[in-house]
């Protein structure tokens, strides 16, 4: 990839990338939530996503309009390799973004012949996804689930409900869901959670397409909480989305267990993706007690 194209010449990551993209994925089995195809489809306006097929390299890139938050994903393929990073770096460097390669693992910097001679490499512990026994999760026992169950206990004794697939016919009421949470929340008026919804919305009318699978929880007949997640390698599932009601006390907890019991009790873990650096959220993602976190990685050239 010597010959690299200006980044003006890339383009835009679409649906009819899916079946390469995920080829790629199906084998290198990655550890990291970023490497589903339906992550980098619906989070793709978000960060902008553009791409490269060159040499049997494959080359994302996060092109922000605020050229310090653009970034390299790690380059994909049998021709992947430290000169591919090197060349997209500088070309990042000309073209005036920010010259770093972002959500590489350990796993990354050994494929791609990354070391510490010619790079800089910094860890970044606001992506670290939490990874989890799937069998924690759904029998929530001993002390140190004590309260989740209890938050369990509270939903079942108070409430009628029904867990549901999430198929086609139950789109519309998760879109509506959706909505309403964002008219509590002000979506409006927050440019991350402006970008979740139309991630959420991506996601919900491209279901049957990208083959994500999710499940909701109806209460009196009506979807008041839904997930979507895929197995990212045989042996961990990525729940890509989680959406409730918080009117009811509990209903996270509920759909959490009850998703992983239902559809994916066969599955050693569930990735859970990262915090972003949100003390709440990094508060909630500990208190479930994760099993590893998958470290991550920012490089740049010395």
């Amino acid at each position: 990839m010597n010959d690299l194209p200006a980044l003006a010449e890339m383009r835009p990551l679409n649906l009819k990338d899916r079946g390469a993209l995920t080829a790629i994925f199906s084998e290198l089995q990655p550890d990291q939530s970023e490497f589903t195809f339906t992550n980098l489809y619906i989070w793709r306006d978000a960060y902008q996503i553009q791409m490269l097929a060159a040499d049997d390299a494959l080359v994302l890139f996060s092109l922000r309009a605020d050229p310090e938050d653009s970034f390299l994903l790690p380059p994909l393929g049998a021709g992947a390799n430290v000169e591919v990073v090197r060349n997209c770096l500088e070309h990042m460097a000309a073209a005036g973004h920010n010259p770093r390669m972002a959500r590489a693992t350990r796993r990354d910097l050994a494929r791609l012949s990354i070391g510490e001679d010619e790079f800089a490499i910094q860890p970044d512990r606001d992506h670290w996804d939490y990874v989890y026994l799937v069998q924690d999760l759904i029998d929530l026992r001993g002390n140190r689930y004590h309260r989740k169950r209890n938050h369990v206990e509270q939903f079942t004794s108070k409430y009628e409900f029904r867990y549901l697939p999430l198929e086609p016919d139950l789109v519309t009421q998760c879109a509506e869901l959706q909505d309403r949470w964002c008219d509590e929340k002000h979506c409006d008026m927050v440019a991350t959670l402006r970008a979740e919804g139309r991630a959420i919305k991506q996601v919900l009318a491209s279901l049957q397409a990208l083959e994500v699978t999710g499940g909701c929880i109806a209460v009196d007949g009506r979807v008041e909480e839904f997930a979507l997640g895929e197995l990212l390698n045989p042996e961990t599932v990525v729940i890509h989305i989680e959406k409730a009601n918080a009117a009811y006390h509990g209903l996270y907890q509920v759909i959490n267990q009850q998703f992983l019991e239902q559809k994916w009790p066969q599955v050693r873990y569930v990735n859970r993706e990262q915090d972003l650096g949100v003390p709440g959220l990094r508060r909630a993602k500990e208190s479930y007690h994760p099993h590893h976190m998958v470290e991550k990685f920012t490089v740049k050239l010395r």
